[in-house]
C-alpha cells in the first residue's frame, strides 16, 4: 500500500448534519435547509479549493515540469459541466494524472480509495515460486505480513509492509530470533510502504554510527520553487546491540515510500548488499484533506532524497547488484533472488571458492573447487 500521512491527526471528516429540535412553523423549517445547503461547497468550489490547496503545498511542480496554471484553464471548464461528485472526482482525476504520484488518491464517503496513478512497473516476485523455494526452510508466519525462515544457513526475514502488524516490536523481536545468523537476507520486493518512522528505527539495528538516512524538502512560499533547504533525517544506533554481520536486502519495483526511505539508507551501510531491482519511485509524505460530499483527497507535502541527494520520486532507489527478473529460466521450486541472496551472503563470508577457468582442478583446490566452479561470487 501507500506511506500513511505524517499529518494523519489533521484529516477533516466531513462534517454531518443533525437536526435540531422541531420547528412549529414552515418558515423555520425552510432556513434550517437553506443553512445546510450553503454549508457543502458546490462543485466548482470544491474544484477551486483542491487546485489551490496543491498550489500552495505540492513541492514537485518544478521537477515533475507541470503547468498547474495550464492544467487549471484546461480542466475547470470541465468541473463546471460536473453534475455529480463521481463526475468532479473524474475530471480532478485527469487534471492530477501528469504528476504520476502514486501519494495522490482520493477516498470515497465508504472509504474506498481511488488512486490517481498506477505505476507500471513488473514486481520481481511470484508467490508460487517463492512458497515452494522456502517450503523446507522453516518458514514461520509471525504476523500479517511479516514471517522467517533460515536458507542455506542464514537467517531470513520477510517483510510485507511497514504497517499494522509490522510494528517495531515485531521487528525487533524479529532480528532478536536471527541475531546469531552469519548472515541475514531481509526481503522487501512486494513491500508497499507504511510507516517510514518504523522502517528507518528498524534500519538503526544495523548501524553503530549515526548518519544522514535521507533529506527532505517542503514548499515555504507561494513559487512552485519555492522550497526550504533539504532537511536531513538522521537515525543512530538503536537497541542494546546491532546486528554487524553481512546483510543482504532483496529490493524491486513494487517497493515504494517507507520501502525506499529504508533501502536508500542502509544501502549506505558497509555490512549491507542490496540487489534485484531499483524500487518504485514514490516517496511524498502526504497530508489528507476534505473535497466535499463525503470524499477527500491527499497531497503529498516533500520531496524526498537518497543519502547523496538523488531524487527518489520517479527514479527509486537502485540496487547494489542488478538482478534481471528471468524466472522461467530457475527450477519452479527455485526462488531466483533468494539464491542469489545467499550467494552474496556466502561469499560475504568466505565460503566459496572459485576454480580459474582452464586451470586443473587440482591446482585450485580439488574436490572443494569442483564443487563450486561457476558458482556466483
Amino acid at each position: 500500500m501507500y506511506a500513511a500521512s505524517r499529518r494523519a491527526g489533521s484529516m477533516v471528516l466531513a462534517v454531518a448534519l443533525v437536526a435540531g429540535p422541531a420547528l412549529s412553523c414552515a418558515r423555520g423549517t425552510s432556513r434550517a435547509s437553506t443553512t445546510a445547503a450553503t454549508l457543502e461547497p458546490t462543485l466548482l468550489a470544491q474544484f477551486d479549493a483542491l487546485w489551490s490547496r496543491f498550489d500552495k503545498e505540492y513541492p514537485s511542480f518544478a521537477y515533475k515540469g507541470v503547468d498547474w496554471a495550464e492544467q487549471r484553464a484546461r480542466y475547470r471548464p470541465r468541473a463546471a459541466r460536473a453534475r455529480s461528485q463521481a463526475e468532479l472526482v473524474a475530471v480532478v482525476s485527469t487534471m492530477l494524472e501528469p504528476l504520476r504520484d502514486l501519494h495522490i488518491w482520493f477516498v470515497d464517503p465508504h472509504g474506498q480509495t481511488l488512486p490517481t496513478f498506477k505505476p507500471s512497473g513488473v514486481a520481481n516476485f511470484d508467490a508460487t515460486r517463492w512458497t515452494r523455494a522456502l517450503r523446507t526452510a522453516g518458514y514461520v508466519q509471525r504476523a500479517a505480513d511479516i514471517g522467517d525462515a533460515t536458507v542455506g544457513g542464514y537467517g531470513y526475514l520477510f517483510v510485507g509492509s511497514w504497517r499494522g502488524s509490522v510494528d517495531l516490536t515485531t521487528l525487533d523481536l524479529a532480528i532478536g530470533r536471527l541475531r546469531d545468523a552469519p548472515g541475514l537476507i531481509i526481503d522487501l520486493r512486494t513491500n508497499g510502504g507504511g510507516s517510514d518512522a518504523t522502517a528507518l528505527a528498524f534500519a538503526s539495528r544495523f548501524t553503530t554510527q549515526t548518519f544522514a538516512a535521507s533529506y527532505v524538502q517542503t514548499r515555504n512560499g507561494p513559487r512552485h520553487d519555492d522550497l526550504d533547504a533539504p532537511l536531513a533525517r538522521t537515525i543512530a544506533p538503536r537497541g542494546p546491540w546491532q546486528y554487524l554481520r553481512p546483510v543482504v536486502v532483496i529490493a524491486g519495483r513494487a517497493g515504494f515510500s517507507a520501502t525506499e526511505t529504508f533501502v536508500a539508507a542502509v544501502r549506505t551501510l558497509p555490512n549491507v548488499t542490496v540487489i534485484g531491482d531499483t524500487t518504485g519511485g514514490a516517496s511524498g509524505s502526504p497530508a489528507q484533506f476534505t473535497l466535499g460530499g463525503g470524499w477527500s483527497y491527499t497531497v503529498p507535502q516533500w520531496i524526498e532524497y537518497a543519502p547523496d541527494r538523488s531524487p527518489i520520486e520517479w527514479r527509486g532507489v537502485p540496487p547494489h547488484i542488478p538482478i534481471p527478473w528471468a524466472p522461467s529460466v530457475f527450477e519452479r521450486d527455485r526462488d531466483p533472488l533468494i539464491d542469489a541472496a545467499v550467494g552474496v551472503l556466502a561469499e560475504r563470508n568466505g565460503v566459496f571458492r572459485v576454480a580459474p577457468i582452464g586451470e586443473d582442478d587440482d591446482t585450485t583446490g580439488g574436490a572443494a573447487s569442483r564443487g563450486t566452479r561457476g558458482r556466483m561470487r
